[in-house]
């Protein structure tokens, strides 16, 4: 009965053991899962971070263009005006030269 009873616990004592060490292998396991798991994301995120500041960056570089491209545009508009209005302020002044020397 002795025997019977010191085999039960060596028997409950190796099954807790395997328990023990069966807990902690899958504790293994599920900890290098979320490393995995976590690192994905975290590329994930970082793909997906760099695509959104390269998307941001060729948004921007086409409104400056767009805004160069105004300016220009403006400025060879009143450019013209100014040329304009220089050869007709020439002409008057001519014009005022040859009358007065009339």
């Amino acid at each position: 009965m002795v025997e019977e009873t010191i085999r039960t616990i060596r028997e409950t004592e190796k099954q807790a053991q395997e328990i023990v060490e069966n807990a902690r292998q899958e504790s293994e396991r599920i900890r290098k899962e979320a490393e995995e798991r976590s690192a994905q994301i975290r590329d994930e995120i970082i793909r997906n971070a760099q695509a959104e500041a390269k998307a941001q960056g060729e948004k921007a570089r086409i409104a400056g263009a767009e805004k160069e491209r105004n300016a220009r545009a403006g400025c060879e508009a009143e450019t013209a005006e100014l040329k304009a209005s220089a050869q007709e302020k020439e002409k008057k002044a001519v014009e005022i030269v040859i009358s007065m020397l009339a």
